[in-house]
């Protein structure tokens, strides 16, 4: 069975915890399987998914995040602009500025400490 900690549990999920069966009812909350009264389980308990559950990897680094999230975004507002009656100036100015707009983003969520 997959081990995992108890925060990356889904609630509604059977588990292993310290040689019993539970069922994790809340973000916090797991109930014995034999129906006793609900405990509180530390997020960072490992745990034994006993309903097939494969343990969640890690979500990508922020800063792996980023750049392809702008990027997306940049692509679906230059594909708006192209819905607009612009001229070809106007249109540029609009793109250039763009650019520089998901530039100053990116270097603000990449280095937020930063002003």
């Amino acid at each position: 069975m997959a081990e995992l900690k108890f925060g990356q549990l889904p609630p509604g999920r059977h588990f292993r915890w310290k040689d019993a069966e539970w069922l994790k009812t809340s973000p916090i909350l797991a109930s014995p399987a034999d129906g006793g009264k609900p405990v509180l389980v530390p997020r960072s308990a490992r745990v034994e998914a006993l309903d097939g559950l494969p343990p969640q990897t890690p979500a990508a680094p922020l800063e792996n995040r980023i750049d392809p999230v702008l990027k997306e975004l940049q692509r679906n507002l230059l594909g708006q602009l192209e819905t607009l009656p612009l001229s070809p100036d106007q249109r540029k100015a609009l793109e250039q500025q763009l650019g520089l707009l998901i530039e100053q983003a990116r270097n603000q969520l990449q280095n937020p400490l930063q002003e």
